[in-house]
């Protein structure tokens, strides 16, 4: 029997580890909360956080863990930084850490984009005691290079930085400073060949929509290009984008499950855990039933404090 080693073991990850159980893996659960959900669900486990790369390795090594095994995490998007680690030292399929690191590190991504012709926002990176010369009549937006949360992400209108946040868990190194990009915001979920686009609309939702209209094959061939370029083809990502005028702006690449498609998935009675975990662990990219299929002229709205509601429009 393969086995698995999973990242995480809370309430929204116990889904996809009964799914890995059920597609006949030996679940080695960890998770740093010794009491977490899904400590009694996996065949074995260990109180061991994602971030925690010797202990990762120690449990790695005690279950010999190889080629015909896997590593999953349906966890926060850090998760996969120690991952990849373990798995490279193990020849587990998974990601590598430059790929890995080129995907969470922002400082590294930005420039990644750029060389594979991705449009970015002017960026700028910021170490630690930085005093750049900002426009005041000029918006920026200030986040730290492995940030990933709105909490340690702030927007400038005059000219003046605020205080670098001290304790900010995702600063690595510097800062990245860019220019803001009034236009329309778009998440993008790409798989197999499939593109899942979600528009946000004037009242903060966001609508499930048919496509990019005329931008669409131009977009995901750029995206897709990047993903091969790095070595990330191959699973279930995230993307945030700006389209100004016709023009597209990348903001982020996300690897953790995505919400919103996951959302809509349960509202049209779709198991997503079950298929996000065949895909992943299996390469399985039909897993999920293509987007045609899942999109219907629909609203996702909430976040991931209050929840997330699904509901018709009128217009897609």
């Amino acid at each position: 029997m393969a086995r698995v080693l999973f990242l995480g073991c809370n309430a929204n990850q116990v889904p996809y580890l009964e799914a890995a159980r059920a597609l006949g893996f030996e679940v080695i659960g960890t998770d740093r909360n010794a009491a977490a959900p899904g400590a009694t669900r996996a065949d074995h486990f260990e109180a061991v956080g994602y971030d925690d790369v010797a202990g990762l390795r120690r449990i790695a090594e005690h279950h010999g863990l190889g080629p015909d095994d896997r590593i999953f995490t349906a966890s926060a998007h850090l998760a996969y930084e120690a991952a990849s680690v373990v798995a490279a030292e193990r020849g587990v399929p998974f990601p590598s850490p430059e790929a890995i690191a080129t995907a969470l590190d922002k400082t590294r991504f930005y420039p990644r984009c750029a060389a594979v012709g991705l449009r970015v926002p002017p960026t700028r990176e910021l170490l630690p005691d930085a005093t750049p010369h900002l426009d005041p009549e000029r918006v920026y937006w200030l986040k730290s290079d492995y940030g990933k949360s709105p909490r340690w992400c702030f927007r400038v209108t005059d000219g003046r930085l605020p205080e670098r946040p001290p304790h900010d868990a995702f600063y690595r190194r510097a800062f990245v400073l860019q220019d803001e990009i009034e236009g329309r915001h778009w998440r993008l979920n790409l798989w197999g060949d499939e593109l899942a686009a979600f528009a946000r609309n004037d009242q903060g939702g966001w609508c499930a929509m048919a496509g990019l209209g005329a931008a669409q094959e131009a977009v995901a061939a750029g995206l897709r290009g990047f993903l091969t370029d790095v070595g990330l083809e191959g699973g279930l990502t995230k993307w945030d984008l700006i389209e100004r005028e016709g023009e597209w702006f990348v903001l982020d690449l996300g690897l953790d499950p995505p919400a919103r498609l996951r959302t809509l998935c349960a509202h049209r009675g779709v198991d997503f855990p079950a298929a996000y975990t065949r895909l992943h662990l299996l390469g399985d990219t039909m897993a999920l039933p293509p987007w045609s299929e899942l999109r219907r002229p629909l609203e996702i709205a909430g976040d991931g404090e209050r929840g997330w509601t699904v509901a018709p429009v009128a217009t897609p």
